[in-house]
């Protein structure tokens, strides 16, 4: 089973995005785009890749004795970019500051440490807050500075999840496999 761990957005958050997205989507019809669907919009902390569904119990397990790393968290969303870069656009996503920053980034630490443990894919790139809102498939995307400002989210995070995704024509599915309080 293909998991990796998430920091979900409350619904009203999530809507919020998903409009936005609706607003700006005919400025990227030349990008071909492939948008996130308001229900799989998350801030994924780490992509474990397929695990073996023997592994996942052990995995929980190991998330619930991480899960103190951190306080809740406090998000703010700010202005979009591209992935890997302008020049090179694959990704549009929102940026986003996340606070406790510090305990955050010992979260992800540790959340990669449990992959290598368990054999699973880990990634050796620094962490950066980022919500995926489309992949895109050509380079003819407009300048972001042309669109209107995203919406501005102010929230607290008081959970990460362990999530499944289910590969499918329409696109991935995800769904909750474990829910984990901060603090």
């Amino acid at each position: 089973m293909r998991l990796f761990v998430a920091l979900l957005l409350p619904a009203e958050c999530r809507s919020a995005v998903a409009d936005y997205c609706r607003a700006i989507a005919p400025a990227f019809v030349h990008a071909r785009p492939s948008w996130v669907s308001e229900e799989n919009l998350h801030f994924t902390l780490h992509f474990f890749g397929e695990v073996d569904p023997v592994l996942a119990p052990k995995l929980a397990g190991h998330l619930e004795a991480c899960r103190q790393l951190s306080p809740p968290l406090d998000l703010r969303t700010g202005g979009l970019s591209f992935l890997p870069s302008a020049r090179v656009p694959r990704i549009l996503h929102m940026n986003a500051a996340i606070e406790p920053s510090p305990r955050l980034l010992s979260l992800v630490d540790e959340l990669r440490a449990i992959a290598a443990d368990l054999g699973a894919e880990t990634d050796s790139r620094p962490w950066k807050a980022h919500l995926t809102l489309a992949r895109l498939k050509e380079n003819r995307v407009p300048q972001l500075s042309e669109l209107p400002p995203p919406p501005r989210i102010s929230t607290q995070l008081r959970s990460f999840a362990l999530m499944a995704s289910t590969l499918q024509r329409s696109g991935a599915r995800y769904s909750i496999v474990g829910e984990f309080p901060l603090g």
